[in-house]
């Protein structure tokens, strides 16, 4: 876990991206949220990549199959942050506040 998690802390757009996640999600762990169409410093590939390796780490489920809500260039209520993402996103921002003694235990 050690690598996704450095992978995480690398990738400003990944951890922007999945902050996001649990910050919507943070009044209630169970609802959908909408997917992230934009976001800055990437492109709309890029944006699949990333949305592609959080659900590829399970740190983000996916719900679209059961999307009620059609509307064009918007994706309702298909991705939920995961308990392995909180997780994964608390170690990443508490390493980042232990900063340089932090990097060298984990090395």
């Amino acid at each position: 876990m050690r690598d996704e998690l450095q992978f995480l802390k690398g990738n400003e757009n990944l951890s922007r991206l999945l902050s996001h996640y649990a910050s919507t999600g943070a009044a209630d762990r169970e609802t959908w949220q909408d997917r992230v169409m934009e976001l800055e410093g990437a492109d709309s590939q890029g944006l699949v990549k990333l949305h592609g390796i959080l659900l590829a780490y399970s740190w983000i489920e996916q719900n679209t199959g059961s999307s009620s809500f059609l509307q064009p260039g918007v994706v309702r209520q298909c991705y939920r942050i995961t308990p392995a993402g909180l997780k994964a996103l608390k170690t990443v921002v508490v390493k980042n506040i232990e900063g340089a003694d932090g990097e060298s235990a984990a090395a």
